[in-house]
């Protein structure tokens, strides 16, 4: 039985994603920090010896409190997933430590847009630098504001893309459609989700590691290529995470071009016989779900009472 098996918390407690996506980074930064602690740092710089000799003196003890710590910083640190992966989209205050540097990257990011429209527009269609620009374009918001960071603008974009063709919002959409999907669509996702937080995670925890070990190796020069080295990791962290996002809306795109019509069976609401109607039936769903104040209220859709079996086993998860 594992140390944390006597803790009572088994296998089955430490879900994949709870593993990779939290319990991994917290445990590369204890274990970097505690490591360099443990070698001398910050008094001294540190030394193999001195760090084997300390590891010694702690023994099992010590390595039960780091694996215990290491698990309760993962759990605390879970509710925070959401908000870490907001932080590298760039959702910042205005008024906060980062907000001129994220006013300053948005003013690139939206020179950049322009940039890239104007070369789409007035270059002619087989001009390299237009091609180009189309395919950097995909990877911008076309309507909304864009944001600080790469991330953010990857995920904005395919928030745009997905369900557009169809009128559908993609934000109000997918938490319901998500509910009616087969479990091999689910597994898809989730492993697609999974990358893209992991590869942000860890990129913040490679950003922490370097700012945490800057700190404690600041009076040993050549130590400080530690640091270093983990803020490039912690770049190449950031740029998985971009390719990740990318993945990531692709698939939810995919998803709801080819499972939206078992979310209007799942809701008794009759197929449209094309995809104008489905436009106009989607901008009334659209409304509903966007739960607005509103008078009068939004136009009401029409319920297919006759589909209630066929709608029962399109949510069942079959194929």
């Amino acid at each position: 039985m594992s140390q944390l098996g006597a803790l009572g918390v088994t296998d089955a407690d430490l879900t994949p994603r709870l593993k990779f996506v939290n319990i991994l980074p917290s445990v590369l930064l204890l274990a970097v920090v505690i490591s360099l602690i443990l070698g001398g740092a910050p008094a001294h710089a540190p030394s193999l010896q001195r760090l084997l000799d300390n590891a010694r003196s702690y023994g099992w003890t010590g390595a039960v409190l780091v694996s215990v710590g290491a698990l309760v910083a993962g759990l605390l640190l879970q509710p925070l997933e959401l908000a870490s992966i907001r932080l590298l989209e760039g959702y910042v205050s205005p008024t906060g430590p980062l907000g001129p540097l994220a006013r300053m990257r948005t003013w690139v990011h939206a020179n950049r847009r322009s940039r890239l429209t104007w070369q789409r527009n007035h270059l002619a269609y087989e001009d390299p630098r237009a091609a180009t620009a189309r395919f950097r374009l995909t990877f911008m918001p076309h309507r909304a504001p864009v944001l600080p960071t790469a991330l953010g603008n990857r995920l904005r974009a395919a928030e745009e893309r997905a369900g557009r063709p169809y009128g559908l919002d993609a934000l109000l959409t997918w938490p319901r459609l998500y509910h009616v999907l087969p479990q091999d669509v689910l597994q898809t996702v989730s492993t697609s989700r999974n990358e893209l937080d992991t590869a942000a995670r860890l990129s913040l925890s490679f950003a922490l590691t370097s700012a945490a070990t800057a700190g404690l190796l600041l009076t040993h020069s050549w130590w400080l290529l530690l640091p270093a080295a983990f803020a490039v990791l912690s770049w190449f962290a950031y740029r998985a995470a971009v390719h990740a996002a990318t993945t990531y809306g692709d698939t939810v795109a995919a998803v709801i071009d080819v499972f939206r019509m078992r979310l209007l069976q799942e809701m008794h609401i009759a197929i449209p016989t094309d995809t104008e109607k489905e436009r106009e039936l989607n901008e009334k769903l659209t409304d509903l779900w966007a739960r607005q104040d509103r008078n009068p209220l939004p136009s009401p859709v029409e319920y297919d009472t006759g589909s209630a079996g066929s709608g029962g086993q399109a949510g069942s998860g079959g194929p």
